[in-house]
């Protein structure tokens, strides 16, 4: 039998068939792979949760208490995507929940402000800054949260406690107007704005709590005013004195004070010295200007810093009274009388309060009527307007209210 020779087709062709089957064996091959690949990746996706249900079930148990299952569901999410600001907002709170304000506030600050969470974010920094008595960053953080959302409720109520206890009276008189406009006022709320529009706290209630924000930090000068302010009106000039001694000697709240303290010694050229350095149509200083030239007898010179410091602060009972004393010296007496009625009302107004505390108070609605027609004598309408708000809460067919709401509400249209 002839064998093929190499040379000849057949030979060619046994030796190309090989080669063929082991090209085709290697491309199943190949295929065989890359599908076993694919169906891994497949597998796995299948199989490992997405991001959004790990952070769900993160949040469930922060929210339940279990603070290492959170802590390991924010380990998880770490490994699967770059951190969202829901991510650092669930971070942070989960450091709150941990005692870890440092590493909550570092989480919070990396919330973009362009995000909608971002108004909620300052927010609760300026939270965690307010559990640690640190009143000025907290400020800051809560100012912040409403320049992004003015409507953040929340914000407002942070900052009414930070400036009733400061007596910083025009920024607290701002944010109850913003809060009224926003949501429903309590009789509470009404009552807190209308007391402090004109009233101080007693200084031995607040004392200890400003002593504990001046001390967590050295840089609160407002905790320090206050603290000097209270003092003061303790008789403890020496306290007072120096919590302002680290204070500008230019700084014109604490100059204010400063010239107080010199009235209340009697130290009468002291105080005119002093007054000779502020500036001369600051309001707080035309008042103690009034006060001075009232007790020399300078009745003329007494008017018209007693005027300008009525017209900065129609609410100060001493400085309208002082006023009033002045135009009927100098025989102006139906200019002093219509100051002194402004005072009746104040007056009017600080028994008003008083009975607030009787028991029942809070649902008798002509109470409610009287301290509304009170705060519209004195040209308070937005007080006005809650406190009859509150009295229609009571009594929707309250006629008489709505009647003196439309009034408040619709000032052209009732005096056309």
């Amino acid at each position: 039998m002839v064998q093929p020779s190499l040379s000849s087709p057949l030979a060619k062709g046994s030796a190309r068939r090989p080669r063929g089957l082991l090209g085709r064996l290697r491309a199943w091959h190949g295929l065989a792979l890359a599908g076993l690949a694919a169906a891994a990746i497949a597998y796995a996706a299948r199989s490992r949760p997405s991001a959004d249900a790990v952070w769900k079930t993160a949040q469930a148990d922060l929210q339940a208490g279990r603070f290492d299952s959170a802590r390991a569901g924010l380990k998880r999410l770490a490994g699967l995507r770059a951190a969202t600001p829901l991510d650092l907002m669930l971070s942070a709170q989960l450091a709150i929940a941990e005692n870890k304000p440092d590493q909550a506030i570092a989480s919070l600050e990396q919330v973009p402000r362009a995000h909608y969470m971002a108004a909620q974010a300052h927010l609760l920094e300026g939270q965690i800054e307010q559990r640690r008595k640190r009143l000025r960053l907290a400020e800051e953080a809560f100012r912040e949260a409403l320049a992004i959302n003015p409507n953040l409720v929340q914000a407002h109520r942070e900052l009414i406690f930070i400036y009733s206890l400061h007596l910083r009276r025009s920024e607290l008189n701002e944010e109850f107007r913003a809060l009224e406009r926003l949501t429903g006022l309590s009789f509470d709320n009404v009552l807190h704005w209308c007391t402090l529009r004109n009233n101080s706290w007693e200084p031995s209630l607040v004392v200890e709590k400003l002593l504990d924000y001046a001390a967590a930090d050295p840089l609160d000068r407002w905790s320090r005013l206050a603290l000097a302010e209270n003092f003061r009106r303790m008789g403890f000039y020496g306290e007072a004195e120096s919590y302002l001694a680290t204070l500008a000697p230019d700084d014109h709240e604490a100059l204010v004070i400063r010239i107080q303290i010199m009235l209340d010694r009697h130290e009468l050229d002291q105080a005119e010295r002093a007054l000779a350095t502020g500036k001369p149509d600051d309001p707080d200083l035309a008042r103690i200007r009034g006060r001075v030239l009232l007790a020399r007898g300078d009745m003329k010179g007494a008017e018209p810093c007693f005027r300008a410091a009525v017209t900065a602060d129609p609410d100060n009972r001493d400085t309208i009274l002082g006023l009033a004393v002045a135009l009927d010296a100098l025989g102006r007496g139906r200019e002093a009388a219509h100051f002194r009625e402004r005072g009746s009302h104040l007056d009017r107004l600080s028994t008003l309060i008083l009975r607030a505390g009787a028991q029942g108070a809070r649902r008798d609605p002509a109470l409610l009527r009287a301290f509304s027609e009170n705060c519209a004598a004195l040209g308070r309408d937005d007080e006005a307007r809650a406190w009859l708000k509150l009295a229609i809460a009571l009594d929707p067919l309250d006629s008489t209210s709505q009647r003196a709401l439309y009034k408040i509400e619709n000032p052209t249209r009732v005096r056309q």
